[in-house]
C-alpha cells in the first residue's frame, strides 16, 4: 500500500495535537482538590485528547508493522531486528492506550463525590509518570530500525536517517536527554514516513505487450 507509510506521518501529527490539547495538567505532587478540579472544568478538552491519542495508537502500529516489513528485507538486518522494530511499536502504541486509560479514569472519578482526594492524588501521580513505556517503545522502534540500516550496502533509508536513528534511540534512554529525544523521535518518523511514501515500488509486473505491439 503506497498510503502505509504515511501512517507514521498521521500518528505524529495526532499525538502533537492530543498532548497540546492537554494543556497544563496537575503535577505529579497536585493534591486531590486540585486534580479535581481541573478534570472537572476540562472534560471535553481531555476527552478530544484521549480519542486523538488512541487514534495516534493505531496508527503507530501500522507504521511500526510497515517499518518492520522495510527492515525485514534489508540484507545487513540479521534476520531479527525487523521483530525489535515491531516489538517496539507495539510497546509504544500500548504505552499511549495505557495513559489514555489513566486519564479516562481521571476524567471519571472527578465528577464522583465518593472518589476520596489521596485517591484522585495517588492516580495522578501514576498517571503523571507514565511515561517509560510509550517513549522506550520508541526508542526500540528506532534502535532497531537504525541498527539494521547503518551500515547496509542497499539500505531504504538515507545514511543520516539510518545515523539519527541509533543517536535518537541512545538518548531516549539517558535521563534529562529522554524528553527532548523523544520530541526529535516524532521529527524522526514524519521525515521517515514521507520518504518510504515516496520510494519507488518494486515488483510491479511489466505492462502486458499487446498484439498490435508485437506486431509493430
Amino acid at each position: 500500500m503506497r498510503i502505509a507509510p504515511l501512517s507514521g506521518l498521521v500518528a505524529v501529527v495526532l499525538t502533537l495535537v492530543g498532548f497540546l490539547l492537554f494543556g497544563d495538567t496537575p503535577g505529579y505532587d497536585a493534591t486531590g482538590p486540585q486534580v479535581r478540579a481541573f478534570y472537572e472544568d476540562h472534560q471535553g478538552q481531555t476527552g478530544a485528547s484521549l480519542y486523538l491519542l488512541v487514534l495516534a495508537a493505531v496508527f503507530f502500529v501500522f507504521f511500526a508493522a510497515h517499518l518492520a516489513h522495510v527492515v525485514r528485507d534489508v540484507p545487513a538486518a540479521g534476520g531479527w531486528l525487523h521483530r525489535v522494530v515491531l516489538g517496539g511499536g507495539l510497546l509504544l502504541a500500548l504505552g499511549f492506550l495505557a495513559g489514555s486509560a489513566f486519564t479516562l479514569a481521571l476524567v471519571d472519578l472527578a465528577d464522583e463525590p465518593t472518589a476520596s482526594g489521596p485517591a484522585l492524588q495517588a492516580l495522578n501521580a501514576l498517571n503523571e509518570d507514565f511515561f517509560i513505556p510509550f517513549v522506550g517503545g520508541m526508542g526500540i522502534m528506532l534502535l532497531g530500525t537504525g541498527l539494521a540500516t547503518v551500515r547496509a550496502a542497499v539500505s531504504p533509508l538515507p545514511r543520516w536517517l539510518a545515523w539519527a536513528a541509533v543517536v535518537i534511540g541512545v538518548l531516549i534512554f539517558i535521563p534529562w536527554a529522554g524528553f527532548f529525544a523523544f520530541m526529535a523521535a516524532g521529527l524522526w518518523v514524519a521525515v521517515t514516513s514521507v520518504l518510504l511514501a515516496r520510494r519507488p515500488r518494486e515488483g510491479i509486473p511489466a505492462e502486458p505487450v499487446t498484439a498490435g505491439h508485437a506486431g509493430g
